[in-house]
């Protein structure tokens, strides 16, 4: 996450109307980011101490993306506290944890990414046991793997991508990009794995394993760039396009009430019209109804004639 930071954000140190620059304010200029550079301050924090660069969990060891209550406790996650996939005592039992629940009550995100480094790939929801036994996908499954596509072709790496119960051999019940997709209903979640898992030279190294040298990091976030530009121009346009969608819906919803608005308006000049023009004809074939006419004098007659019979 922290080279996603860097290379969003430093466009505007950047020479004014430099590209860096210009990327940056159009971005900014039309979406509300939300980074958390590091969702896991306190396992960094032991991990630095030890130099444990194997270690994944927070400082009481629990793996945060077991954490969260998409599938919570399922088997792609662990109850054994000494285990790297421990989940917690419950969901949520982790503050980290809770600072995405709370932001995403409080607000209402289009769009979602868990970075992470190891291998490659964009992993797409669902990542749980029960989603891979019943094939379940989110309902936005289609604009997902779209997405993926896209940004797999983005970057010289060459990214898969795919649905993360597909992709991998093992299921992970609990994690936060699941949460997101299952629970909070965000259009697009992805985890995305941004380094490649690299053999190291001899023995076994975890930071070989999740980070590049050095040397070639400037190198490597100027190559990762493009997955970002990708990603933004997409989310863009796909909210301009649901925005006419929604615009059309409602237009077509209100149709009956307009339709019946021109009818009636339309019976009233009909009306007026012929009102105007029938007071034009002679009085004997204006459209009036039949009336019988009782002079008073035949009114009387009758009248006494009735009087005295009685």
């Amino acid at each position: 996450m922290p080279l996603s930071a860097c290379n969003l954000t430093a466009g505007l140190s950047s020479l004014p109307g430099s590209y860096a620059e210009q990327f940056t304010r159009s971005i900014l200029s039309k979406v509300d980011l939300f980074i958390i550079g590091m969702a896991n301050p306190d396992g960094r924090s032991l991990l630095e101490q030890e130099s444990n660069y194997c270690w994944r969990g927070t400082s009481t060891g629990v793996d945060l993306d077991r954490n969260f209550d998409w599938e919570f406790g399922g088997k792609g996650s662990s109850s054994d506290p000494t285990d790297e996939e421990y989940k917690g005592t419950q969901p949520f039992s982790e503050p980290e944890a809770e600072v995405f629940r709370e932001l995403t009550l409080k607000y209402k995100f289009d769009a979602f990414v868990s970075f992470h480094s190891g291998i490659n790939q964009i992993y797409v929801p669902f990542a749980d046991t029960k989603s891979k036994q019943e094939n379940r996908r989110p309902y936005n499954i289609e604009d997902m793997l779209d997405l993926a596509s896209e940004l797999s072709h983005s970057t010289k790496h060459g990214y898969s991508y795919g649905h993360s119960y597909a992709l991998n051999h093992y299921t992970a019940d609990g994690t936060i990009f699941d949460f997101m997709s299952g629970s909070r209903m965000i259009p697009f979640s992805f985890a995305i794995e941004l380094w490649p898992w690299k053999q190291p030279p001899s023995g076994k190294s975890c930071f070989n394993l999740f980070n590049p040298q050095s040397e070639k990091l400037e190198t490597v976030v100027k190559e990762i760039h493009p997955l970002y530009v990708k990603f933004f121009h997409y989310l863009i346009d796909w909210k301009f396009n649901e925005g006419i969608v929604k615009m059309k819906s409602a237009v077509l919803e209100e149709a009956p009430s307009l339709a019946f608005g021109y009818v009636l308006l339309a019976v009233v000049v009909l009306l007026t019209a012929v009102m105007a023009v029938h007071g034009r004809f002679p009085f004997c074939q204006r459209f009036q109804p039949r009336r019988r006419v009782v002079s008073l004098k035949s009114l009387s007659s009758t009248f006494s004639m009735s009087v005295m019979k009685s």
